[in-house]
């Protein structure tokens, strides 16, 4: 049996924002405080610093269309 192309549709993974509970708790201040109070200040502060550094971005692993492309040419 030789295949000439054969593909499998990667799953498509929904990664969430690193800084999602920060932005939750400044939302929270502010719709129980009020958007100008000074309470909130430490919250909106968290969330810069934590916008501030860049996301670490993991290294691509081989996916399974890589393998099938490379072993393709044995069968």
């Amino acid at each position: 049996m030789k295949l000439k192309q054969l593909k499998v549709r990667p799953k498509k993974i929904i990664e969430s924002s690193q800084c999602l509970t920060e932005m939750g708790a400044l939302f929270e201040c502010w719709a129980t405080s009020g958007v100008d109070d000074k309470r909130c200040i430490t919250t909106a502060r968290s969330l810069t610093e934590c916008l501030a550094n860049p996301a670490k971005k993991t290294k691509k692993q081989n996916t399974i269309n890589y393998h099938l492309a490379r072993l393709s040419k044995q069968l």
